[in-house]
């Protein structure tokens, strides 16, 4: 396997014919796979694109398309017997941006129904990863983007003599193994923004909201590295990715006892998204800074910036409120609180 690359171009060279099956339109038998950049705003057909590829690179290509910049959206990996290649764009709170293309390549005499389970495997190992970096859909948990696509590749002559290539094999395991790290390595988007449905910059708004309630003396983006201290200890991550599932878990209406519009509608019977917070608020900032978060709380509700979803609204408001109290004693330390 030899690979290319180049601005907006990368091609994985196999060295031989190979039969390919794709979620694509793919010829039955290819010597080369193409990653193909296009513009985030393209507007054509995946068959003309492809077509004008092939026409350069040869009819025998499969031809992969992605808006994410090349080749650093790209990567690779392999293991014994398999390949894996990828592209993955991933937005952060929408199933419609972004794309994630995966190939595997594995030297191996399978079957047409054993290239079929591995297809199957490789999606699942695509999906699971991208439910693992939160990915969402409409505030519920994503398997990937409405255009990613999964290509499996074995070699010409060899045979069909394999039906079988899910997880329980070995060349499924690997295979499993090498799509999912791919997926995870790749996945360029901040995780603090998938996890809460909100950008840095809107925290940095929404701290300027607060500044203008009660003004401290800090230099711009000051907030944010207090932030990104914060977000250093895992015992922080941990209760942001708690808040992140359970919002997940309660748009899908899973959370027993509450249904899906009850948990949308911010249902005043749902108290643990508050005590989630509380707790968050506690452990960064004691006493003082669940004072602080019941005073953020009150800024929003005057309209001083949007509500998330119901426990990534509570955790927001604990780290606003620790931000400002740290900053706060920073600049005037204890003895005017």
């Amino acid at each position: 396997m030899e690979i290319r690359k180049e601005r907006g171009l990368v091609v994985v060279e196999l060295g031989e014919a190979h039969r390919a099956i794709s979620t694509l339109p793919t010829p039955p038998q290819i010597a080369r796979i193409a990653f193909k950049q296009v513009d985030k705003d393209f507007s054509d057909t995946y068959e003309a694109e492809a077509a004008r590829v092939r026409e350069t690179l040869g009819e025998d290509t499969a031809v992969f398309l992605t808006a994410a910049k090349l080749p650093e959206s790209f990567g690779v990996r392999a293991e014994g017997s398999v390949s894996a290649a990828a592209t993955v764009a991933m937005s952060p709170t929408s199933c419609v941006g972004g794309t994630i293309n995966v190939a595997v390549v594995a030297d191996a005499p399978l079957s047409k129904w054993g290239m079929v389970d591995l297809l199957r495997t490789a999606v699942e190992a695509k999906c699971l990863a991208a439910v693992d970096r939160l990915a969402r859909c409409n505030g519920m948990r994503s398997p990937g983007t409405v255009t990613d696509a999964v290509l499996v590749a074995v070699p010409v002559g060899q045979g069909e003599l394999i039906h079988h290539a899910g997880p329980a094999t070995e060349l499924g395991q690997r295979a499993a193994r090498l799509v999912y790290e791919l997926v995870i390595a790749l996945d360029a988007y901040d995780l603090f923004e998938r996890a809460l449905g909100a950008t840095r910059r809107e925290f940095s708004q929404a701290f300027a909201a607060l500044l203008k309630e009660a003004p401290l003396p800090v230099k711009e983006g000051e907030e944010l590295e207090e932030l990104d201290k914060f977000l250093k200890d895992p015992n922080v991550w941990a209760l942001i990715l708690a808040a992140s599932e359970l919002d997940a878990m309660g748009a899908r209406g899973l959370i027993p006892g509450l249904s899906a519009e009850e948990f949308k509608s911010d249902s005043p019977r749902l108290v643990a998204d508050e005590l989630l917070g509380v707790a968050l608020a506690d452990y960064l900032g004691g006493f003082k800074a669940v004072l602080t978060t019941y005073w953020v709380e009150r800024v929003k509700k005057r309209g001083a910036f949007r509500e998330l979803a119901p426990f990534a609204d509570d955790i927001m408001s604990a780290l606003l409120a620790s931000v400002y109290l740290s900053l706060y004693k920073k600049a005037y330390g204890d003895e005017r609180q």
